[in-house]
């Protein structure tokens, strides 16, 4: 009668399991925890391997196992309940998708011991309770899905990280031993078992890609979908909330992407921006007012009169023709602007190239129009220069701009700070040398930007960056001297641009007087601050840079994420807002005695490794053994069987294997372990190969399984 039992695994490798969760979790911690990585990394690998040790022992024992497994399902559960008692399920969750903008230790250590408990077990379920290569994969899946769903992005020595532990993971499965007695075997309950969890898993990641948002880092990407209208109660205006939340902080090792967002054609490349920001709130960045979240449609006429080359000219102009008596002699040192310049502007066509729909409208300072495809309804700009549409513009909107071309006339500039503005451009709007509208536009760009100014002084700058401002400025009295001068210093006081660099901080007070390495933002939080410390109203921006690298074969600019840029943009009386980039004088660091994040990655793996050869150097040579025999010819499995199998036995009382006789060999592992049966097979399957029939029929994979359960037997036995 045949005997129908359910199969026992053994000889699962835990040194190829410990590598393939080191893979995972240093993939995890590098989506979800990037500014901690490598100490994360250490933490979930041990955390997940020991996890899956419990798991490990427990393998013969499977109330125990069910036990423990619920065990560690309070457990994890009771963790993530008292982390969101204390903060909130939004901030958790946009912990772990915003690509570690900011730490928090409770949510990373939550995040650790959650994906600890589905990683470990997972992974010593299918490879010693049922042991499934395919089935290894589902764990490493999660990364994966974090990385291509959120802001994070694994680099390629991450996935072939993954790929190789996974390998191996695969390779070290347990395998199933049958007792000699049985003829027959019935494995209903494993199938059941894998269809259950199967479909476990492939509910688990249906709902990551379900629930996880996309976040393209692009400027033009689904999330910028979040703008939402609401009217307000006079007409041509439209508050805008969630424009965007915060800016971006710099963590270090950035890497540019080539991810194209739009083309940009035009014979005037200037910036183009996409938001500003108002209050600094150190180390998680910039975050807007609410007083300027409103958006007014009737902009144009105003920023159509804002040009400072035809204020100039015409305030020439009228002192030529004996108006303006009072201030003649500055204004007819005025220099001169060619008529055809007055209002000389250029055009620029944006076409959207990523798929993704919006309502932000990115443009140039100074834009005085905008003419959208397709599009009949309102555009709205707020008072610090934020454009926006109506409604959704759709996939892939193409629109032109027409803007200002900026030639700053420095001579205007020197004028206002010697007169009063207001009383200046009213003398000239009374005798006729300018309109009303010229005047009131001037005057009401200049009494926004004051109050802008005051409004952000309500928290104030840190005194050491007030006495650096004063010192970057002293002896200057314009202000547009003391913007240029405080853009040129950065230069001057030997600050680099690193994006590969690392800091310890992200505050601006650590960039400007320890690191002075830093990228774009780093450098325009520095500038917003010294600016507005000296006296200045500037506010923080982000946008795009269009630089001649990026021209394609048809003249267009092709905008990536690599061309993303911060800057600060400063009012400055006479010429308006003026863009002041503190990389513009920087020197640039190409990297070259510094290891990038890939090779740092690259040597902690080797030194891992080195660790790992010498804690596990007999699993590790074990496994090497195992993968080698699948290379063998027939034969040459049962000849390496043999002579491991003498050198293991041997190993016992010091015989020297190589004078070692067959039956001596058999003598030892019968009288120390109990196993000269198993000893038996081996050695006469030798003989035969050795010195009998060539095309014996005995199987390598029984001699192997012997082979393991000898070794086995004298670890247990500590022979």
């Amino acid at each position: 009668m045949n005997k129908r039992v359910r199969p026992k695994y053994h000889g699962a490798e835990i040194i190829t399991a410990l590598i393939y969760l080191c893979a995972m979790s240093a993939s995890l911690m590098y989506v979800v925890c990037r500014t901690r990585f490598i100490p994360c990394t250490i933490i979930m690998t041990a955390v997940s391997f020991g996890i899956y040790c419990l798991f490990y022992k427990m393998r013969n024992k499977r109330i125990y196992a069910v036990l423990s497994f619920l065990a560690v399902v309070l457990v994890t559960s009771a963790v993530v309940g008292i982390t969101l008692s204390q903060g909130s399920l939004k901030s958790f969750v946009e912990f772990i998708f915003n690509n570690s903008e900011s730490f928090d230790a409770g949510f990373a250590g939550t995040v650790i011991l959650l994906f600890s408990s589905i990683i470990g077990f997972a992974t010593c379920y299918f490879s010693v309770y049922l042991p499934r290569p395919s089935f290894l994969m589902f764990p490493a899946l999660i990364p994966m899905i974090l990385s291509a769903r959120t802001a994070g992005g694994l680099p390629a020595e991450f996935v072939v990280f993954l790929a190789a532990g996974f390998a191996l993971a695969a390779l070290g499965t347990a395998q199933p031993v049958f007792p000699d007695d049985v003829t027959y075997f019935e494995d209903k309950n494993s199938r059941k078992e894998r269809l259950a969890v199967v479909g476990i898993f492939g509910v688990i990641l249906a709902l990551l890609l379900a629930v996880i948002p996309r976040n393209s880092e692009t400027p033009m990407g689904d999330y910028l979908d979040t703008v939402i209208n609401r009217r307000a109660s006079f007409y041509g205006t439209n508050a805008l909330t969630n424009f965007t939340q915060s800016s971006g902080v710099n963590h270090g090792a950035n890497e540019l992407s080539d991810d194209l967002l739009f083309y940009a054609s035009t014979n005037f490349p200037v910036n183009v921006s996409r938001w500003a920001f108002d209050k600094y709130n150190g180390e998680s960045g910039w975050t807007s007012l609410s007083d300027y979240g409103t958006g007014w449609s009737s902009w144009k006429t105003q920023k159509q009169s804002l040009s400072a080359n035809a204020l100039a000219s015409k305030l020439r102009q009228g002192a030529s023709e004996g108006l303006l008596e009072e201030y003649s002699s500055m204004l007819l040192g005025l220099s001169a602007v060619p008529e055809q310049r007055y209002y000389t502007s250029a055009r620029m066509t944006i076409r959207v190239a990523d798929n993704s729909s919006t309502k932000v409208i990115i443009h140039p300072n100074r834009t005085i129009n905008v003419t959208i495809n397709d599009y009949d309804k309102s555009i709205y700009r707020t008072l610090k220069d934020e454009m926006f549409a109506d409604t959704n513009l759709g996939k892939n909107a193409v629109y032109t701009l027409e803007y200002y071309i900026s030639n700053p006339n420095e001579s205007l500039i020197n004028l206002f700070e010697e007169v009063d503005m207001g009383e200046l451009l009213t003398a000239a709007e009374e005798q006729g040398v300018i309109t009303n509208t010229e005047k009131t536009a001037f005057l009401s760009e200049r009494e926004q930007a004051e109050e802008y100014y005051s409004k952000t002084l309500a928290d104030p700058i840190d005194p050491e960056i007030v006495k650096l401002a004063k010192e970057i400025t002293s002896g200057l009295t314009s202000n547009y001297e003391k913007a240029l001068a405080i853009e040129r210093w950065f230069g001057e006081a030997g600050f680099i641009y690193d994006l590969g660099y690392v800091p310890e901080e992200t505050t601006a007070e650590y960039f400007l007087f320890e690191s002075k390495r830093g990228i774009c933002s780093d450098y325009a939080t520095a500038a917003t601050l010294l600016l507005r410390a000296a006296g200045i109203p500037t506010r923080y921006v982000e946008g795009f840079v269009l630089d001649e690298d990026s021209r394609d074969e048809y003249g267009r600019y092709a905008v990536k994420a690599a061309n993303a840029h911060a800057y600060a943009m400063s009012y400055i009386e006479g010429l308006g807002w003026l863009e002041i980039d503190g990389t513009k004088y920087v020197e640039v660091y190409d990297g070259g005695d510094a290891l990038s994040v890939p090779a740092l990655i690259i040597l902690i793996i080797i030194a891992a490794a080195a660790i790992a050869a010498l804690l596990f150097r007999n699993q590790i040579s074990e496994a090497i053994f195992a993968i080698s025999l699948v290379f063998r010819s027939k034969n040459g499995k049962i000849r390496s069987i043999y002579l491991r199998t003498r050198k293991l036995v041997c190993s016992i009382n010091g015989t020297e294997p190589k004078s070692a006789s067959s039956g001596e060999i058999k003598d030892i592992a019968s009288r120390s372990l109990g196993m000269g049966k198993e000893t038996e097979e081996i050695t006469d399957s030798a003989d035969i190969l050795l010195y009998g029939d060539k095309n014996t029929n005995i199987s390598p994979k029984k001699l192997y399984k012997n082979y393991r359960l000898i070794r086995k037997t004298k670890r247990k036995m500590k022979k």
